[in-house]
Formats: structure tokens, sequence, C-alpha cells
């Protein structure tokens, strides 16, 4: 059972990477995985110069990503301006594109414009119900993240609310975390939908569109592996077998470090 780390480094020299079982979901992959991966073989291309932090990524999630199955990921540089720059990585196996993400760079500019929301009192850091791996119920990749649920229900528990409020942090990190690291945590939680559910039904991600708001280099301190992030997400609509959420993910002190917002589809009925 390989950490995230070992993917991550592998991703890095664009090398076929074979994912063990346990970064399983089901029967595919974990998108945030494939997702943060490709993230971090855009970043490995990039120029080591670049001073332009990460500021927005797109996902599109076409197809399932197996375990126990080589693929590769290519990247390509779309367009490099001089304050922007935009990036793309398709991750392929099979001869299939299985994930594709749109990463866009911005250097940080002078401007009059200051909006700055104040520090967000997340309370205690990991505090809340634990969320265990368990053996048939919980996806495999749950063995390498800590997760804690401080507000909401768990899923298939039929629960009124609309929203989940928790902690996250991995589980087998000793590294800093980075844009790569944080992509794939934010994906780690279970969709909000299926909280709502009264029993076991598929539910997948179609696209995800996360924004960074505060670079992780103008953090006062790195955010270290063992550090808890903190995570608000809401169902915003859900209708025709689809919902749309967002998620808000800060640090333990209470710094906004991005906006998460999904479109998921939810397979509850079958008449």
């Amino acid at each position: 059972m390989q950490k995230f780390d070992h993917y991550y480094q592998a991703a890095e020299t664009q090398a076929d990477i074979t994912l063990d079982g346990s970064w399983g979901q089901g029967k595919t992959t974990f998108g945030g995985m494939s997702a943060a991966l490709a993230l971090a073989a855009i970043e490995a291309a990039i120029d080591s110069d670049s001073d332009k932090p990460l500021r927005s990524v797109s996902v599109s999630f076409c197809g399932p990503l197996q375990t126990e199955v080589p693929f590769n990921i290519a990247t390509q540089s779309l367009r490099q301006g001089r304050s922007v720059s935009h990036w793309q990585a398709q991750v392929h196996q099979n001869d299939e594109c299985c994930t594709v993400i749109n990463a866009c760079y911005g250097s940080t500019r002078n401007s009059d414009i200051v909006v700055s929301p104040a520090n967000q009192n997340c309370g205690e850091a990991g505090s809340g119900q634990k969320l265990p791996y368990i053996a048939g119920m919980t996806p495999e990749f749950v063995k390498h993240i800590d997760f804690t649920y401080v507000s909401g229900g768990i899923p298939f528990t039929n629960s009124p609310h609309d929203h989940v409020h928790g902690w996250m942090r991995f589980s087998d990190c000793d590294t800093q975390i980075t844009d790569a690291h944080l992509l794939a945590l934010i994906d780690a939680w279970p969709p909000t939908t299926l909280q709502k559910l009264k029993r076991v039904a598929p539910c997948a991600s179609v696209t995800w569109n996360v924004e960074m708001i505060t670079p992780l280099a103008d953090l006062a301190k790195p955010i270290e592996g063992k550090d808890w992030l903190y995570y608000e997400a809401d169902i915003r609509e859900a209708h025709g077998g689809y919902a749309h959420t967002e998620a808000r993910i800060f640090s333990a002190d209470g710094a906004l470090l991005a906006l998460s917002r999904q479109l998921v589809v939810v397979y509850d009925r079958r008449d």
C-alpha cells in the first residue's frame, strides 16, 4: 500500500503509473487522486523560475480510471501570457482518456481592490465524529485519509441536512502540503448528496472546478501533512438525477484556501 507522495513523485517524472488497490473507490480510482497526479505532472513541466501561483483548476472525469492498470499523463502548455498561463493534462489508460484538467496560473498584481473576509472560526482542529475505514462499506482510499464530521450527515442515513462540515488530513503524509495534495483532499469527501439517500446507491462527480484563494506560499507557515484542514460543503440545487454542490476549504487557523464546485450525478432511482 503506497502513500500519496510515492505516486506524486512518479507523476513528476511523467513515467507510467500503476495505482495499488488501496486508492480505489469501488471498481475505479478515487477521482481526486487522478486529478491531483495530473496537476503534479503539470507543475513538474512548469519552469521552476515561474512566480505564478495556481489560481484555478477545472476537472472533467471522462471515464473510469482502473487501479492495478498502468496509465500515463500527457501535459500541454495552452498559452503562456505575461500575467496568466494555461496548462492542460490528460490521463490516459488503455488508449482512452479518463481525466482532463485545465490549470490556470496567474501572477500577483498590484490592485486597489482588496476584499478579504475575516478568518473563519473553525473550532478545534480534528474535532467531531471520526469516519473510520470499514472494509466493504467505505471506499478503499479512506485508509489514506482522516475525516471527522462536525455537522451534517454521513452517507446513506436519510439525513435532513443539505451540508457537511468537518476536518480532513492525510493519515500517512510526512511532507508539506502542495496544491496537488490539497486537490486530492478536497475531493476525498463523499458527495454531500449521499447523506440524503436511504440506501446505498451509485454517485459520481462529472465536472469539478476549484479556485485557489490563498496561495499556499503566502501562508505564514507551511501546511504539513499532519495538519488538519476544515471543509464546509452545501448542496445548492438537486433535481433530475444531478446535484450542484459548493465547498469552502480553510486552514486550521481559518484562512480561506479554496472554493470548490461540483456537478454530481446520482443514480438513486432505477424506474
